[in-house]
C-alpha cells in the first residue's frame, strides 16, 4: 500500500509502498518503538495526521520492525485507536511537497453524525478568498454573486434568507438575524466573537437586527461588518487551513454560544517551502505568502502574510474594501508528553464608500478595523511509560483578542437652521439649531476585548466486555467588553424639528467605556463517547453530554445525545440537544431613549432664534435580555452502495426566545407653555401645565420563536478509475416558519386621524417560506499530470416566500388620553372601528414556484513540477440569465465572472 499526501492530509491507495518510517507509540501499555512497514498495512483506512501524528481507528493491522531487528504485528480490533508519533526527521514523508496526489477529497464529507468536513484541497473547489466562499460548498448553499464590499455571515438549514450574502441581498428582520447571529466560529477550538461590536448609530430605537452604515452609489453597494450578525467571514483568510469541519445539528456538550451551527476551522503548522499567491476575480486580487520553518525538537514555526483590495465595481474606486492579515503559528511536541500549539494575528479591513463627484449630497461611509489576537493550545499526555491512569490528559485552550473599530459616515446637508433636542434630562428647554448648510457627521468608536478559556480532563477506558468510552470534563469562560469612545457626532446628526408641535425620538452621544458593563458566560460541561462493537460486527455509537451555561446571570441545562447503530453497510443516526446564545452587548447596551417635542420656534432674523423644546428620557439598556435558546432534533441513514456512499438527515429545529423588537407605548405630560414675545428681545416662557401626549418607542425583547423543517440529501460516489472521474451531489429542501410571541402586536396610527383613536392595535404578521436547492460536482482528476477539472451545477428547484394577508382589522385601540382597550374578538368587524381598518393586501407567492434554474460553473487547475500551480475559474459558464414567474431577475442566480489563481513552490 502507499501513502500519498496533500499538505499534511494523508490517504491510503493501492499499488506501491513508501520507505519505513521511524515511529514510537503506545500500545496495550507499553511504548514501541522501531520502523513502520508502510507496504505491510492490512486493512487500514480510516487515517488522521494531525500535529505530526498519525491515528488509526479499528479494522487495522500494521507491522513493526523493532529494536532487535524483528517484525511485530499490533492488530486494531473496531473501537480501537492507535496514534503513532514520527521521530525521523530526515525521511519523515510528510515534510514533502506532493504535487502528484493520489486520493484527494475534492469536496465536502459527511462524517459520523451531522458533521461536515471539508479537507485542504475541497477548499480550493471554489476560488475562496475567505472561508465564506468556502462554505457555499455545503448542502442548500450555492455560488454566491461574487461582491467582498459586503460583510458576509452564514446560516444553516433555513429558508429565512440567503444564505452567505451577496450582492445586493442582505436580509434584515428577526427571522434571519436570529439564526445568523446564532453561528458560532472556533479555531483552533477558540471561540472568535463578534458579541462585542457596537458599530452602530441608532441601537437604542431601532431592531436587533438593522443595518448600520450601509450606502449605495453608482460605484456599488458598501455594508461593512454588522453588529449582532455574527463574525464577518471575510475577516477570516484560508491560509494555513487544514480541513474545516461544520456541524449544523446537535454539537458536542463543550461547545455553547449558538443556536444555528457551529464553524470548527484547523489549522497547521509544519515544514513547507516557500509559496506565493496570487489571485484575481471581478476587481478583487490578493496575493499572499506562506512559508513553514522546522525547527529542533519537534518544533515547527509557519508565517503567512495576505492582502486583499477589492472594488464592487472595478470601472471605478467609489466603494472598496481591504484586507490585510499577518499570522504566525507555532507548534511543539515533546517526549514529556506536552504538545502545544501557539499562534498569533494581526490585520486590518478597511471599508470605503466615497461620495459620487457627480452627486453633491452622496453619503461617505469610511470604516478603519484592526485587530491583535493570540491563541494558544497546550496538552499533557499521562498515558506514558505504560500508566492507565483515568484522566489521560488535561488540555487547555486560551485566546485573546482586542480590536479597534472606528465607522465614520458623513453628508452634506442644506435644509435651513433646524432645531434639535440636546438636553440628557427631562425637562423643557431653549434648543440650539444647526447651521442652515452644513456637513452632518456620525461617528462610532469601538474597543472590544473578548477573552476565551477553555479547561479539560480527557480519558479513555475498556470495560471487560468490550465497551470503550472516550470522556472529558471541561469547563469555559468567555469574557466581552468595549472600551471604545462611542457614539458621537455633529449638532442634530440624527433628529431635526422643521415646525413646531412635531415629536421624534431623539439621539445623544453614547459613551461605551463609561457606559457597557462587561458580559461574562461560564460554562461546564461533561461528555461521554461511547463505542461498542458486538459479534456481528454492528456497531453502536453514542455521545452523550450535558452542558451548564450561566449568561449574564441566567441559567441553561443543555443536554446533548448523538447516535448511530450501524449494521454493515446500513447506519441509522439521531440526535436531539439544546443549545443557547447570549445576548451581544449592541443589544443590551443600546442608551437611553430620549424623545423630543418642539413646543415653539420663535425667530426674527438678525435678532434672536428661540426654540422651546421638551425632551423625556426613558432608560433604554436591556439588562433582562435572557439567552435565545434552540432545541434542535435530526434523524438520518446512511447506506454505503458499491458505487457511493448516501447519506438522508431530516431535522426539525425549533427556537424560541428569539431577540426581535416590541413597540411600547408611552405617555408624557406635554408641557402647556405661555410664550412672552417682548420686541427684539428673546422670548420668555413658563410652563402653566400640561396635558398627555401619546408616542412609540421600540424595545428589544425576548420574543420570536421560529422553527425550520427539511431534508438533506449527500451523495458521495466511488472515483470511476476509467475516467479518472468524481462525482458528487446534494440537495436539501427546508420550511421555515416565524413570528412574534402573542403580546407582542403591533401598534400603528391611523392613516387619516381620527378623534376618537391615536393608535390601533393588530396581531402581528407571521410569516413562511420554503426553499428546494440542488448541487452536482464532476471533478476529473489527473494525478500523473497534477490536472483537476470541476464542473459545480447549481440547481434552484423551489424558492417560495408566502405573504398572507394582513389582518386588517384591529384587535384593540389606544386612546388621545392614553387608555388601552382590547376589542372582543366578534367585535373587531364592527363599522365603527373603520377609522381603524387596514388596507386588505391579496396573499400571494414570491421567488421560484412553478420554475427551476440551473446554472454551471468550472474550475481548472494544473501543477506543474517546476513547483506552479495554476487554477482557473469561471462562474455561470454559458452566461445564463435567470428571471422569475414574474420576469424579474432572480436575485440568489450567479451572473458570469471569471477568476483565477497562481501559486508557486520554491
Amino acid at each position: 500500500m502507499k501513502v500519498s499526501l496533500l499538505a499534511g492530509a494523508v490517504f491510503l491507495t493501492a499499488g506501491g509502498f513508501l520507505s519505513a518510517q521511524n515511529v514510537e507509540f503506545y500500545h496495550d501499555g507499553q511504548l514501541k518503538k522501531g520502523e513502520l512497514l508502510t507496504r505491510e498495512m492490512e486493512k487500514c483506512k480510516d487515517l488522521v495526521y494531525k500535529d505530526q501524528t498519525l491515528t488509526f481507528k479499528g479494522s487495522c493491522q500494521i507491522t513493526l520492525l523493532n529494536a532487535d531487528n524483528k517484525k511485530e504485528k499490533i492488530t486494531l480490533k473496531e473501537g480501537e485507536e492507535l496514534k503513532i508519533q514520527f521521530i525521523s526527521s530526515k525521511e519523515n514523508f510528510l515534510e514533502k511537497p506532493a504535487i502528484r496526489i493520489e486520493g484527494v477529497q475534492l469536496t465536502a464529507r459527511k462524517k459520523q453524525f451531522s458533521e461536515i468536513a471539508i479537507q485542504q484541497e475541497a477548499l480550493q473547489n471554489l476560488q475562496s478568498f475567505s472561508i465564506g466562499d468556502v462554505l457555499q460548498q455545503l448542502p442548500g448553499q450555492y455560488v454566491q454573486q461574487f461582491d467582498n464590499t459586503q460583510f458576509k455571515n452564514i446560516v444553516f438549514r433555513t429558508a429565512s434568507g440567503s444564505s452567505v450574502t451577496g450582492s445586493g441581498n442582505i436580509p434584515g428582520g428577526d427571522d434571519f438575524g436570529n439564526r445568523a447571529f446564532g453561528v458560532q466560529l472556533m479555531v483552533n477550538d477558540i471561540a472568535l466573537s463578534n458579541n462585542e461590536n457596537m458599530q452602530s448609530y441608532d441601537s437604542a430605537n431601532s431592531g436587533p437586527f438593522g443595518i448600520s452604515f450601509s450606502t449605495s452609489t453608482n460605484g456599488g453597494n458598501l455594508t461593512p461588518g454588522q453588529p449582532n450578525y455574527g463574525v464577518d467571514l471575510r475577516e477570516i483568510s484560508t491560509e494555513n487551513i487544514e480541513s474545516i469541519e461544520v456541524i449544523q445539528g446537535v454539537p458536542d456538550a463543550k461547545y455553547g454560544d449558538l443556536t444555528s451551527g457551529l464553524i470548527k476551522v484547523t489549522t497547521i503548522a509544519k515544514a513547507s517551502p516557500l509559496r506565493l499567491d496570487a489571485s484575481l476575480r471581478d476587481g478583487t486580487y490578493q496575493v499572499g505568502v506562506t512559508k513553514g520553518f522546522k525547527l529542533k525538537n519537534n518544533n515547527a514555526l509557519n508565517v503567512s502574510v495576505g492582502y486583499m483590495n477589492s472594488l464592487s465595481d472595478p470601472r471605478t474606486s467609489l466603494v472598496g474594501y481591504d484586507r490585510t492579515n499577518v499570522n504566525f503559528l507555532w507548534s511543539s511536541k515533546n517526549k514529556n508528553g506536552f504538545s502545544n500549539k501557539f499562534s498569533a494575528s494581526f490585520s486590518t479591513n478597511t471599508s470605503k464608500g466615497k461620495r459620487d463627484p457627480d452627486d453633491l449630497d452622496g453619503m461617505i461611509i469610511n470604516v478603519d478595523n484592526k485587530s491583535f489576537s493570540l491563541g494558544n493550545n497546550i496538552s499533557y499526555n499521562f498515558n506514558r511509560n505504560g500508566s492507565k491512569p483515568f484522566f489521560r490528559t488535561v488540555s487547555a485552550d486560551v485566546g485573546v483578542s482586542y480590536s479597534t473599530q472606528l465607522t465614520e459616515r458623513r453628508f452634506w446637508l442644506n435644509q435651513g437652521a433646524r432645531p434639535y433636542g440636546n438636553s440628557t434630562t427631562d425637562g423643557v428647554y431653549y434648543a440650539p439649531y444647526t447651521p442652515p448648510s452644513y456637513e452632518n457627521q456620525a461617528f462610532s468608536d469601538g474597543k472590544p476585548l473578548t477573552i476565551f478559556t477553555d479547561l479539560s480532563v480527557n480519558g479513555s477506558k475498556v470495560t471487560a466486555s468490550k465497551w470503550v468510552h472516550m470522556y472529558s470534563i471541561g469547563a469555559n469562560f468567555r469574557y466581552g467588553n468595549n472600551f471604545g469612545k462611542g457614539r458621537y457626532g455633529t449638532a442634530g446628526q440624527f433628529t431635526t424639528f422643521n415646525a413646531a408641535g412635531q415629536g421624534s425620538n431623539g439621539m445623544r452621544d453614547f459613551n461605551y467605556r463609561d457606559h457597557v458593563f462587561a458580559s461574562k458566560q461560564y460554562a461546564f460541561y461533561i461528555q461521554d463517547n461511547i463505542t461498542k462493537a458486538f459479534a456481528n460486527k454492528h456497531i453502536l455509537r453514542t455521545n452523550l453530554g450535558l452542558r451548564y451555561d450561566l449568561q449574564n446571570s441566567y441559567s441553561t441545562y443543555s443536554p446533548r445525545v448523538n447516535t448511530s447503530y450501524q449494521m454493515g453497510k446500513f447506519s441509522v443516526r439521531g440526535g436531539f440537544g439544546l443549545t443557547s446564545k447570549a445576548p451581544s452587548l449592541n443589544q443590551i447596551y443600546t442608551a437611553p431613549r430620549y424623545f423630543d417635542f418642539l413646543l415653539g420656534d420663535y425667530r426674527l432674523p438678525g435678532y434672536y432664534s428661540a426654540a422651546i423644546m421638551q425632551t423625556v428620557v426613558t432608560p433604554g439598556d436591556n439588562a433582562n435580555l435572557k439567552p435565545s435558546r434552540s432545541w434542535k432534533t435530526e434523524v438520518g441513514m446512511d447506506y454505503r452502495f458499491p458505487f457511493a456512499t448516501v447519506n438522508l438527515t431530516a431535522y426539525y429545529n425549533r427556537l424560541f426566545d428569539g431577540f426581535t423588537t416590541a413597540s411600547v407605548h408611552k405617555i408624557m405630560d406635554k408641557a402647556k407653555v405661555n410664550v412672552n414675545v417682548s420686541g427684539t428681545e428673546v422670548p420668555t416662557f413658563e410652563v402653566i401645565g400640561t396635558e398627555k401626549f401619546n408616542y412609540l418607542q421600540n424595545r428589544i425583547v425576548n420574543g420570536y420563536q421560529s422553527v425550520d423543517k427539511g431534508l438533506e440529501l449527500m451523495a458521495s460516489f466511488k472515483k470511476i478509475e476509467a475516467l479518472n472521474l468524481v462525482i458528487g451531489f446534494n440537495a436539501s429542501y427546508v420550511e421555515t416558519s416565524g413570528h412574534k410571541d402573542e403580546g407582542l402586536y403591533k401598534i400603528t396610527a391611523p392613516k387619516i386621524a381620527d378623534k376618537d383613536y391615536e393608535y390601533g392595535i393588530y396581531n402581528d404578521s407571521r410569516n413562511k417560506s420554503s426553499m428546494a436547492r440542488a448541487s452536482f460536482s464532476f471533478d476529473y482528476h489527473l494525478a500523473s499530470s497534477g490536472l483537476i477539472i470541476g464542473l459545480r451545477t447549481d440547481h434552484f428547484l423551489s424558492d417560495r416566500t408566502l405573504n398572507g394577508m394582513n389582518d386588517i382589522y384591529p384587535i384593540g385601540y389606544i386612546k388621545h388620553d392614553g387608555e388601552a382597550q382590547m376589542i372582543p374578538e366578534n367585535d373587531r368587524t364592527n363599522p365603527k372601528y373603520q377609522g381603524l381598518f387596514l388596507k386588505p393586501s391579496d396573499e400571494k407567492l414570491s421567488g421560484l414556484y412553478n420554475k427551476t434554474l440551473h446554472n454551471i460553473h468550472l474550475r481548472v487547475t494544473k501543477d506543474f513540477l517546476s513547483g506552479f500551480r495554476l487554477s482557473i475559474y469561471v462562474s455561470n459558464v454559458f452566461n445564463l440569465k435567470a428571471y422569475d414567474e414574474r420576469g424579474a431577475v432572480y436575485g440568489n442566480f450567479t451572473s458570469t465572472s471569471f477568476g483565477g489563481n497562481i501559486s508557486y513552490r520554491f
